[in-house]
């Protein structure tokens, strides 16, 4: 009776190690992914919270550091949050690097911001450029008419070379004929051969991928990973 007992929990315990293992095996990535992501998160918080109080100390030298860790986190709304607060701060050097990371990091949530800078008077000549160069580094061509309607304005040749060159990052068609007017118009052929170079750069940029509302719906509750092969797929 007793050897029955045994051979009984002998059984059931390898039985589960047979489940478990398969459970182990058929899933190492969740498990490393899981793992990294417990990880990661605390150092990202930290580096995060490190960068928020560099922003905020009284040395300016320090303040640009924390300015690169935000833009090092711009996943995190926090801070985004504290990258907006420093393109419109009272040190000149602090602005123009948080107007530079938020081009190169392509927040977007910026944009309004520097939209608005764009036309105040008090913006010096320096920002602007800067603020020109990073709405097209973002790509958000909700900043297209803006930065028209600034070419439209009386200003200086540098700034407007750079709101040209911005147009052609955003690649928006709907510049082209404002573009095509300019070139006509100008008489610097400088001028001129960077206006024609946008233009080509909006019409060589590929038109975007229109992804029917029925399909757009399914993918809504798919993994991420599966939607970028779906997006890579002839």
């Amino acid at each position: 009776m007793q050897r029955l007992v045994v051979l009984g929990l002998g059984a059931a315990v390898l039985a589960w190690a047979a489940v478990a293992g398969a459970q182990i095996e058929g899933t190492p990535a969740d498990g490393r992914s899981r793992l990294r992501e417990r990880y990661d998160k605390p150092r990202s918080q930290q580096k995060l919270d490190e960068a928020i109080r560099k922003f905020g100390d009284e040395d300016v030298q320090t303040r640009l550091e924390g300015v690169e860790g935000l833009g090092e986190n711009t996943n995190d709304p926090k801070a985004v949050e504290y990258l907006v607060r420093g393109a419109a701060d009272g040190d000149l050097s602090v602005r123009v690097k948080s107007i530079d990371v938020i081009g190169d990091a392509k927040v977007k949530a910026a944009v309004p911001l520097l939209v608005q800078q764009l036309f105040m008077r008090d913006t010096t000549l320096a920002t602007k450029q800067h603020i020109v160069a990073a709405l097209g580094k973002v790509g958000d061509t909700h900043a297209t008419k803006p930065i028209l309607d600034f070419l439209a304005q009386d200003v200086e040749p540098n700034i407007r070379a750079s709101a040209i060159y911005a147009l052609g990052d955003l690649g928006d068609r709907s510049a082209l004929p404002t573009l095509q007017k300019l070139k006509t118009e100008t008489k610097d052929g400088n001028l001129r051969g960077l206006i024609q170079a946008a233009i080509r750069r909006i019409e060589e940029k590929p038109a975007p991928t229109v992804v029917p509302p029925a399909l757009a719906q399914g993918r809504r509750g798919r993994p991420a990973e599966d939607q970028d092969e779906d997006e890579n797929t002839p």
